[in-house]
């Protein structure tokens, strides 16, 4: 008998559903109109992705210009390690903050009557949501871009990847010029030394005098030493290790991506089909109560 009363009920359904359709179609045709117009007057989105891996950081030793063999013990790639680090670099509010000031991101917002700190911050709040940066399972990292200009998405992936670049390779820079700032100063504290040991050794003789030449000596071995060092290091400084290799840049995109339309427009439809249904269901329901 159940069985019986919900085929019976599941005739009248579509019976009321038929007897209705033309209710129904205005209701969809009207939400697909709608859709239509909506999705027309958003402004379009553009999208731009540019592609990159992390070089091994062991090759920016300075062996690598002195040592033929290196790196063909090494690959060229970096680990997981090395692309989290290139991850939090890109991830950093002041790499942010020199996308919002070198693209005058604050007027592309439209943002205005606060300080510039706060316009700042909410330029970079907003941009925080237009870019995203992404961990693929190929141990790649791709960042991309929405804007309404499809130029200015392709150029701010591509300056987000030049900005990783001159941050991380600063470091190596910095640290190879501090460690040729502190050789020199050992070099000029040796060769003081050695002058200062000189002048005394003249005026002594016997034991005294070979055990200055001696130190004398050494210390001359030890300044050749670091002056070599000093030299490999002034040499890593000028020739700046690779810290990632970009192996798709960022392109202007050729048509927007945002808003799909026609995906919109088909849920619009769907939706204003199924929701008219219910009404009209809804609606018998309470003529018969």
């Amino acid at each position: 008998m159940s069985m019986q009363n919900n085929s019976f009920n599941l005739v009248q359904t579509a019976a009321l559903l038929q007897r209705r359709w033309a209710t129904i179609l205005l209701f969809v045709l009207v939400t697909g109109v709608a859709a239509t117009v909506t999705v027309f007057l958003v402004p379009q989105h553009f999208r731009s992705a540019a592609t990159i891996v992390s070089a091994n950081p062991v090759l920016a030793d300075k062996a690598r210009l002195f040592n033929d063999h290196i790196q063909s013990l090494y690959s060229f790639f970096g680990s997981g390690d090395d692309l989290d680090r290139i991850y939090g670099i890109a991830d950093m509010d002041t790499t942010y903050k020199k996308l919002v000031d070198e693209f005058s991101l604050i007027t592309y917002y439209q943002l205005d009557t606060d300080s510039l700190p706060i316009l700042r911050r909410k330029a970079v709040l907003r941009l925080r949501k237009d870019l995203s940066i992404q961990k693929t399972e190929q141990a790649q990292l791709k960042i991309i871009a929405w804007t309404k200009n499809k130029e200015l998405s392709a150029a701010i992936v591509n300056r987000m990847v030049t900005i990783i670049e001159e941050t991380e390779g600063a470091i190596w820079q910095k640290n190879y010029e501090l460690a040729y700032s502190k050789l020199t100063m050992s070099i000029n504290g040796m060769e003081q030394d050695y002058r200062l040991l000189s002048d005394s050794t003249v005026k002594i003789a016997g034991g005294q005098h070979e055990l200055g030449m001696a130190n004398m000596q050494t210390i001359l071995e030890q300044i050749k030493q670091y002056r070599k060092t000093a030299a490999e290091f002034k040499l890593a400084t000028a020739t700046k290790p690779a810290v990632l290799y970009v192996m798709e840049p960022g392109v202007p995109a050729a048509k927007a991506e945002r808003p799909d339309k026609a995906a919109i427009i088909f849920a619009a439809l769907i939706a204003g089909f199924i929701f008219s249904c219910l009404l009209v269901l809804l609606n018998d329901r309470k003529n018969m109560a």
